[in-house]
């Protein structure tokens, strides 16, 4: 049984109707030209039950067939295209996604992701509204393990670094330079000061202790006791402090072996990178004025 000409249109179902009043509702708005017939392949198929209610937007429809097919699966919720940038951390995700109407809780949301923080990797996706927090952590978690390339664990023990370290470098390396080429020398400089036990003294690692973005860190900033305080503690921090995008992830992998233990971002975010503490001054009163 055929519909008539009509292939689209919007359909309205309210809730609880039977089969007999969702036939004269598709008969009504010219879907189908026999209510009755169409009761009765619904009944025959065993689907009285199985259709639902709700505001549908049909689409390449031919036969009953076809409508029973769409009122079976129900109202499919319109998709929600959503960037996540490189270095958005998991409140910024939070945000994010919460103006995007995928979320309707941002703190619920950021303690449900805080564990997975560098692991959400910074892509375009499709979401749908109210969107259950495990599914999206889900999503971004198995992106980030797609991205990664296929001799990661080669290039880790290269570098004497496990996955975890990885990210945790990737971040700051995220956070530290504005420039892709600056990438691998930013993480030149951080794996040679691990190597001896220097100090990292990264400011991002600050900025992510506190609860507000700030472009300069004040002395009770740099004062925060916090294993993420980078110029307190030797070493990485416990954990990434945004989520890295590829670049910065192949920077510390692929990052190239330099004398560089020093560095500056210059106010046009171009990366000058030095080897001793002396160079790295001079910079600093050349850019700056210190």
């Amino acid at each position: 049984m055929l519909i008539t000409g009509k292939y689209a249109g919007t359909l309205s179902i309210p809730k609880d109707n039977t089969t007999k009043k969702i036939a004269l509702l598709l008969k009504k708005d010219n879907f189908i030209l026999d209510p009755v017939g169409f009761s009765v392949i619904v009944r025959l198929k065993g689907d009285e039950k199985a259709l639902k209610s709700g505001e549908y937007n049909l689409k390449n429809i031919h036969t009953v067939f076809d409508i029973i097919d769409t009122l079976k699966k129900g109202v499919l919720p319109e998709e929600i295209k959503v960037t996540i940038p490189e270095g958005f951390t998991v409140k910024d995700i939070a945000e994010r996604l919460y103006e995007k109407g995928v979320i309707k809780d941002k703190n619920l949301f950021i303690k449900d992701a805080k564990p997975y923080e560098g692991y959400l990797f910074p892509d375009t996706y499709m979401f749908i509204n109210n969107m259950k927090d495990a599914d999206i952590i889900n999503k971004m978690k198995t992106r980030f393990k797609e991205v990664l390339p296929k001799d990661i664990e080669e290039k880790e023990k290269e570098k004497g670094l496990t996955l975890r370290e990885v990210v945790i470098l990737a971040s700051i390396v995220e956070k530290e330079a504005r420039f892709d080429q600056d990438r691998p020398l930013v993480a030149s400089v951080f794996l040679n000061r691990l190597k001896i036990g220097m100090k990292l003294e990264a400011d991002s690692t600050i900025v992510y202790l506190l609860p507000e973005h700030k472009q300069e860190l004040s002395e009770k900033d740099m004062e925060i006791d916090s294993p993420y305080n980078t110029y307190k503690y030797k070493g990485l921090p416990p954990g990434p402090i945004c989520n890295p995008g590829l670049k910065s992830i192949l920077a510390v992998l692929n990052a190239p072996h330099t004398d560089y233990y020093y560095f500056i971002t210059t106010p046009e975010g171009k990366g000058v990178f030095e080897k001793t503490l002396q160079e790295h001054n001079r910079d600093i009163a050349k850019y700056y004025g210190g």
